[in-house]
């Protein structure tokens, strides 16, 4: 999860699905400036870190920050 996070463009976009909430959808291209390639490949770091998930209906419902990983992170780093 840290390696994740380590990553400035991949720290902004779950700072950005931590600010729109789950209930919507955004284009992360146009939030970070990026090509789709690009994001869809920070997504995919921060899917297989546990970070976040697909939410909403369909293919292209968009991703939510996983709140208990979050958490589970969050008391980790505070036991330390």
């Amino acid at each position: 999860m840290l390696r994740a996070l380590s990553n400035p463009v991949r720290l902004e976009i779950i700072r950005t699905l931590a600010h729109v909430g789950e209930q919507q959808c955004i284009d992360l291209t146009r939030e970070t400036d990026l090509a789709q390639s690009t994001v869809s490949e920070h997504l995919r770091v921060l899917k297989d870190a546990g970070l976040i998930q697909p939410c909403g209906p369909g293919p292209r419902s968009g991703y939510c920050i996983r709140a208990d990983a979050l958490l589970w992170l969050k008391q980790a780093l505070i036991a330390l």
